[in-house]
C-alpha cells in the first residue's frame, strides 16, 4: 500500500520538473511547462506520436505500463494483441514486486503511461500517487463507447462521479461442484438460481464422516467472498476510518453463510485441527461445493476434479438474481503521462468487441453485456460444450461496496483470520465474533494511521 511517501516523492519529482523547465525558459519568455493534473493535458501529443489518425498502424509511441501481473501473463493477455493492432507502439512493462514498488519507480523518474489496477488499488495506490485520471474528456474526444460495459463495473472506479479506469476482464465467482461426491451420496446437483437456504439443504446431505474422511457440503475462500458479498456491505466508514462490521448487514452474511454451514460437529472438529483450504476441494476431494473465482477453469486439468461443473453462486431469497460484486481487472491512464491520446486509443481497443471476443474465448470473463462476446466464453477449451458456462453470467452483479484504503486490514486480519475461523470451529457466536473483529480492526487501522 502506498503511503504518504508516495505523494511526497511524486510532488518532489513534479517540482523538480517545473523548476527545470522554468530555468531553461527564463531567457526567452517561454511559458512554463504544464504540470500534471486529474484531467487530460490540453497540450499537443509529443513529437513522434500521431494520435489523430484513424489507422492503428499510423500510431507511434513508446508506452510504459505498470502492474502486479507477471510479465509473461501481461504478454499473453495484453501485449501480443496490442502489438498486432498497433505495430508502431512499443510497450515497456514494469512488474511491481517487493523490490520494485510504485513509489520506487516514480522516484526513479520513470514516466508511467498506463497501469493495471483493481478498484481498491485505484484508491490505495494511484490516487495517493497523483496518477488517477478522469477519463471522461478523453473518452469523448476519441468517441469511446462505454455503453456496452455492465454499469456495475464502472461505479466502483468513479471519483467525484467521473470514471477513472475501464474494466478489461472480470474474475467471476462461481460455485464449483464435484459430481462424483454428489453421485456417491445420491444428492441432486446444484443449479443456477439456487438460494442459500437450498444450498444449505444440499450441504447437509453431503456433510458427514465416512470411512475416516470428513466430507464437507459447501465451503469457499472466505476472504474472497467477503470482498464481493451480495449485500454489498462495507468494511469502513470513509468519514471516520472506523470499522463497520458489527452491524446487521454483516450479521446477515455471517449467520446465513459462515454460521449455518458449519454446525456439523465433525466439520468443526476438522476446522479446529486443520483449517479448510482449496486443496480440500481440488486435491483431497472432500468438499462437494466450493465458491471461488473463474480462474480455476482456465487450468481445469490441474485445478479441478475430473468430473466437475459449475453453478451460479447461490442467491438470497430477498435478493433474487443478485450475484456477487465485480472483481475486475482495470486499466488506467496516468495523469502524469505525456501520451494520453495514444493510450486512450489502446484502451479503446481493449474494450472493443474485437479484443473482448479474443480473450473471452481464452477464458477471461468479459465486462461487456454484448451477447456474442459472452457466448464466446471459454470457446477455445474442449470442455466448453459440456459445462454450464452460462452460470458465469447469471443474474446481475451486486452494486460495489464503498471502497476504502483500509478494507484489506479488516477482511484479512479481523474477519478471515479471526471471526470466520472462530465461528467455523464452534468457539464463538456471530455477535461476539463480529464485536471482537470490529475492535481488532479499529486497533489495526489506528496502528497504520500512526505509521503514516
Amino acid at each position: 500500500m502506498v503511503r504518504k511517501m508516495v505523494s511526497m516523492m511524486v510532488s518532489l519529482v513534479m517540482l523538480l520538473t517545473v523548476l527545470s523547465a522554468c530555468a531553461s525558459n527564463s531567457g526567452n519568455n517561454a511559458e512554463p511547462s504544464q504540470s500534471a493534473s486529474n484531467t487530460p493535458s490540453e497540450s499537443a501529443a509529443p513529437e513522434g506520436t500521431d494520435a489523430g489518425t484513424g489507422n492503428p498502424a499510423d500510431l507511434k509511441a513508446d508506452l510504459t505500463w505498470f502492474g502486479l501481473m507477471g510479465p509473461e501473463q501481461f504478454e499473453e493477455r495484453y501485449n501480443q494483441y496490442i502489438k498486432q493492432k498497433f505495430p508502431n507502439i512499443n510497450i515497456t512493462y514494469i512488474n511491481q514486486t517487493d523490490e520494485q514498488k510504485l513509489e520506487q519507480v516514480i522516484a526513479s523518474g520513470t514516466e508511467i503511461d498506463m497501469f493495471l489496477s483493481s478498484a481498491g488499488e485505484l484508491r490505495e495506490d494511484y490516487v495517493p500517487a497523483n496518477m488517477a485520471l478522469n477519463l471522461t474528456p478523453l473518452l469523448e474526444k476519441h468517441a469511446v463507447d462505454i455503453s456496452t460495459i455492465e454499469p456495475a463495473y464502472l461505479e466502483p472506479v468513479k471519483i467525484d462521479g467521473n470514471v477513472n479506469l475501464l474494466p478489461i476482464t472480470d474474475n467471476k465467482f462461481v460455485m464449483y461442484y464435484n459430481k462424483g461426491i454428489f453421485d456417491r451420496f445420491g444428492v441432486k446437483y446444484p443449479w443456477d438460481g439456487m438460494t442459500w437456504d437450498e444450498a444449505l439443504e444440499l450441504s447437509k446431505q453431503i456433510t458427514r464422516n465416512e470411512g475416516g474422511k470428513q466430507y464437507i457440503g459447501l465451503w469457499m475462500s472466505p476472504k474472497h467472498y467477503l470482498r464481493v458479498a451480495q449485500n454489498s456491505a462495507g468494511f469502513i466508514d470513509p468519514e471516520t476510518n472506523k470499522a463497520t462490521v458489527n452491524n446487521d448487514q454483516w450479521k446477515f452474511i455471517f449467520e446465513n453463510i459462515f454460521y449455518n454451514f458449519t454446525r456439523d460437529p465433525g466439520l468443526q472438529k476438522r476446522a479446529s485441527e486443520e483449517w479448510l483450504a482449496h486443496k480440500d476441494f481440488n486435491k483431497e476431494f472432500l468438499v462437494g461445493m466450493y465458491i471461488y473465482t473463474s480462474g480455476w477453469m482456465s487450468s481445469a486439468d490441474t485445478s479441478l476434479a475430473m468430473d466437475w461443473d459449475i453453478a451460479a453462486v447461490p442467491t438470497f431469497k430477498d435478493m433474487p438474481e443478485v450475484n456477487t460484486q465485480p472483481y475486475a481487472t482495470y486499466v488506467g491512464i496516468s495523469a502524469l503521462s505525456k501520451n494520453q491520446d495514444v493510450a486512450m486509443q489502446v484502451l479503446k481497443y481493449l474494450i472493443s468487441e474485437e479484443y473482448q471476443t479474443i480473450i473471452s474465448k481464452k477464458g477471461m470473463i468479459t465486462p461487456l453485456t454484448t451477447q456474442s462476446v459472452r457466448d464466446a466464453a471459454f470457446a477455445d477449451y474442449p470442455f466448453a460444450s459440456e459445462k454450464n458456462i452460462k452460470a458465469l453470467f447469471y443474474g446481475k452483479p451486486a452494486p460495489s461496496r464503498v471502497l476504502t484504503q483500509f478494507d484489506e486490514l479488516v477482511i484479512e486480519d479481523a474477519l478471515d483470520q479471526d471471526a470466520v475461523r472462530q465461528i467455523a470451529m464452534g468457539k464463538l457466536d456471530v455477535n461476539t465474533a463480529l464485536r471482537n473483529a470490529e475492535e481488532l480492526a479499529n486497533k489495526l487501522i489506528q496502528e497504520q494511521l500512526a505509521q503514516n
